[in-house]
């Protein structure tokens, strides 16, 4: 992501890279639930006037709440490891985001790629964001990546989103506007900001599913769809922070991280 993790360009299509997600390559993905503090903060609808919900901007205003979880992503396979929660502050960290729900108002997602208890949206970034995009052109062919993001400069995805990932994974507000385009767009999949990627299986699914869903739904390069009830609860927080993985230092180093970001093993989320 500009500016916040890696640099913007077209995803390459060269023979040096695969155009999978390597079985080795991996990742600790920690989740950690977090919820409005109303005594420290009014809900901003009363004190500012606002149409719909929006999350506190304070940091104080945040507070962790219960069911903290960590997980091992690596090769698109994910294992549960949060029985090893007390080691976190010992990992490198690669990025993070703090993300919410804005349902029921609209289907909307608020981002920031930092923890929003530790840094004061306002002052820090100016304002919570709601997900955007890049469009990336996936060199050497006629199809584009979407990159979701915190700050992107699209509002919608670049083509028509996948059944296996839309809207069970990216809400239906995001979705290519046939109506406004000027070609035929076509797909290369879904890449973008780590953090954003693995939180967007945890909204799918209710909070005491999280385990379940990521270990039974997420593949390498794909999503395999559940028919679990949807995770949009009014005013659901989390932060999520990606780390390297200490047992695997030759397969989860960052310049790894960022490519897969990038889409140079090919997509997280296939078209």
């Amino acid at each position: 992501m500009a500016g916040r993790g890696y640099p913007l360009q077209p995803a390459s299509a060269s023979s040096t890279l695969p155009a999978h997600i390597p079985s080795d390559l991996s990742c600790i993905v920690l989740y950690e639930p977090l919820k409005p503090d109303y005594k420290q903060q009014p809900d901003r609808r009363q004190t500012e006037g606002n149409k719909f919900w929006a999350p506190p901007n304070k940091k104080n205003a945040l507070v962790r709440g219960a069911g903290a979880k960590m997980f091992r992503w690596k090769g698109g396979q994910v294992t549960d490891i949060t029985s090893d929660i007390s080691k976190r502050n010992t990992f490198t960290r690669h990025s993070v985001a703090t993300l919410f729900t804005q349902y029921p108002d609209t289907d909307h997602l608020f981002a920031v790629a930092f923890d929003a208890q530790k840094k004061h949206v306002v002052e820090d970034y100016g304002g919570w964001k709601v997900l955007s995009f890049h469009h990336v052109p996936q060199a050497g062919t006629h199809r584009t990546y979407s990159s979701i993001e915190v700050a992107g400069d699209c509002q919608q995805l670049a083509a028509p989103g996948s059944r296996d990932w839309m809207p069970q994974l990216v809400p239906g507000i995001y979705n290519f506007n046939t109506n406004q385009a000027s070609h035929q767009a076509v797909s290369a999949g879904l890449i973008g900001y780590l953090p954003i990627l693995f939180a967007l299986p945890a909204f799918s699914a209710r909070p005491e599913l999280l385990a379940s869903v990521l270990t039974r739904h997420m593949a390498a390069n794909r999503w395999i769809h559940h028919t679990h009830p949807d995770g949009w609860i009014a005013e659901r927080g989390m932060v999520v922070t990606v780390y390297l993985d200490p047992s695997n230092k030759q397969g989860s180093t960052a310049k790894l991280l960022d490519l897969l970001q990038q889409g140079r093993f090919g997509p997280f989320y296939q078209p």
